[in-house]
């Protein structure tokens, strides 16, 4: 009677895994259609899913999240003794040779607004999101503007945009307010802009407005080419100008010798120690 009770006992327990086993199933089933069809909606529409699919898989993209992740992870781990270091020592490795020519980087200089010596040996010529963390921290140690001081007839700057909206959505519009203000008012308000959005937490048209009226602007003039096409192909332009260059994270520095028609990429918010390792080598000191 005993072993009867057992058997059965065993029978009803492995009834009772079987079911919960085959819920499970339907559960993880319907889980994983419900969330497709949430990510699905987020993009909105099967058509535009296939698209994002696509990005997800893209071998740039899965470097620039790497390039990020790295950059996050590094923010992350830098404390006491190793912040320090990183803020008064120039890093050995953060230095990669790139491929450009001349005409090339004399297109980029002409096209953009230069801060410094236009007749400088050397060019920085930055790519940067205004709401990236790194850019901010780059940007508020005035690292390539105090470089310009200490090299006031060697080194110059070329500020290009660069917004990753993947990460953050609403960069691009502060982009084309950058690009809308070098073209209405010229070099000096266009630095002069950047300080207002490196300090901004995010951009709206109407904030973007407000920074360029705020500078002078006027307002309808700025409003009609904010949101323009070609405001949007030049800062598109100026992106899959930097990716050209290998750069799929932000800040990227490329330290150009204008003599050589050389460069090399600075990927990162690096100390000035970094770049001016690299000003006295293309100087020979």
């Amino acid at each position: 009677m005993t072993t009867e009770k057992k058997q059965h006992t065993m029978k009803m327990v492995f009834l009772g895994l079987l079911v919960l086993n085959v819920l499970f199933g339907v559960y993880v089933a319907f889980f994983k259609h419900d969330a497709l069809r949430l990510e699905t909606l987020k993009v909105w529409g099967s058509e535009n899913m296939k698209l994002a699919v696509q990005l997800y898989q893209a071998d740039s993209y899965k470097q620039q999240q790497k390039t990020t992740l790295e950059q996050i992870l590094g923010s992350m781990n830098q404390s006491g003794d190793t912040a320090q270091k990183d803020a008064t020592a120039p890093q050995a490795d953060a230095t990669t040779p790139v491929q450009g020519d001349t005409a090339k980087f004399a297109a980029i200089e002409k096209d953009g607004y230069i801060l410094g010596n236009k007749n400088a040996r050397i060019t920085v010529i930055e790519y940067s999101d205004f709401l990236c963390p790194f850019c901010k921290r780059h940007y508020n140690a005035q690292t390539i503007e105090n470089l310009i001081k200490k090299y006031p007839n060697d080194v110059n700057m070329v500020f290009r945009q660069m917004p990753l909206p993947q990460l953050h959505p609403t960069a691009p519009i502060g982009a084309q307010g950058a690009v809308c203000v070098g073209k209405l008012a010229g070099a000096d308000k266009f630095y002069a802009y950047l300080e207002k959005a490196f300090a901004a937490p995010e951009f709206t048209e109407a904030n973007v407005t407000d920074m360029a009226v705020s500078l002078g602007l006027n307002k309808a003039s700025f409003a009609t080419c904010l949101t323009s096409p070609e405001t949007i192909a030049t800062v598109n332009a100026q992106v899959q100008e930097g990716q050209g260059f290998g750069i799929n994270g932000t800040p990227g520095n490329l330290v150009v010798d204008n003599q050589k028609g050389t460069s090399t990429l600075i990927a990162g918010a690096y100390p000035i120690e970094t770049f001016v390792a690299e000003v006295n080598k293309i100087l020979g000191k």
